[in-house]
């Protein structure tokens, strides 16, 4: 798994901070049909959309939902400087990921601003935005916390997790792996914690098998925003209360930040 070492991420959210929801939705031709997201949106989530929020000449939906707002903005070309290309070599569990990022044309812009006071009820709203732009006719992937996710990856945990009342933590945070050694341990890290004002968190040179050592940073992961937990150098943390997991703060070799590590 070496060739999903992460390079430096220069995505949407790398300088942006606490609160900063904002992703590319990927076009394979550069046009939005607004009456049908409109209709997404209602049929989806019941997110109302005003005839007055659409602006066909610059092409932009700007909608109120409380005290946040709604952007969504057609962008005629491919995302600058190959980011998506180079975001798309992070996911793993997509073998296309390269191949679809390298044949768009356009992309569309998709914020939920106003959410720094509550950014659970942000992240609902601003998934659910994604999702069903995500059924745009013409779209082919999201460009997101430092990756490229298939359409069906991003609206099928979005639908289960929102509609079950749970945190959409596939949609907010990546879960990256890759391998020094030819397998021999692994590596692991999050990326799209900085969204919540949390530090990511990693697995270094781990023996566990895979799927474990992403168990153990969903769960960490879920839990730090869910319950607004910071972490902290020197203490533990475990799954169960006989699981005691040392938690280290340092430089990351993989995401060029102070992250912590868990270990495991």
């Amino acid at each position: 798994m070496d060739d999903f070492k992460p390079t430096e991420n220069s995505d949407e959210n790398s300088s942006n901070g606490v609160g900063a929801f904002l992703s590319f939705i990927l076009l394979d031709e550069s046009k939005i049909d607004f009456k049908l997201l409109t209709k997404q949106l209602h049929d989806d989530w019941e997110i109302e959309v005003d005839e007055t929020s659409i602006s066909e000449d610059a092409q932009t939906l700007i909608q109120e939902v409380g005290e946040m707002k709604i952007i969504v903005g057609l962008m005629p070309t491919p995302i600058p400087n190959d980011e998506a290309v180079v975001n798309a070599e992070t996911n793993f569990r997509w073998d296309k990921a390269v191949d679809v990022a390298k044949a768009h044309k356009a992309h569309l812009l998709v914020t939920v601003m106003g959410g720094e006071k509550d950014l659970l009820t942000a992240t609902d709203l601003y998934v659910k935005v994604c999702s069903s732009c995500l059924k745009q006719p013409n779209a082919i992937a999201i460009n997101t916390l430092g990756s490229v996710l298939e359409p069906s990856f991003y609206i099928d945990f979005a639908e289960e997790n929102i509609k079950n009342g749970d945190f959409p933590i596939m949609n907010m945070v990546f879960f990256g792996v890759f391998s020094d050694n030819e397998g021999a341990t692994m590596n692991a890290y999050t990326y799209g914690l900085q969204v919540y004002g949390k530090k990511n968190i990693e697995v270094v040179n781990s023996s566990q098998p895979i799927n474990e050592i992403l168990d153990v940073l969903c769960s960490i992961a879920e839990y730090t925003i869910t319950s607004d937990v910071t972490l902290e150098d020197g203490e533990t943390i475990g799954l169960s209360e006989d699981q005691k997991l040392s938690i280290t703060s340092s430089m990351s070799e993989m995401l060029g930040e102070e992250t912590f590590k868990i270990g495991f």
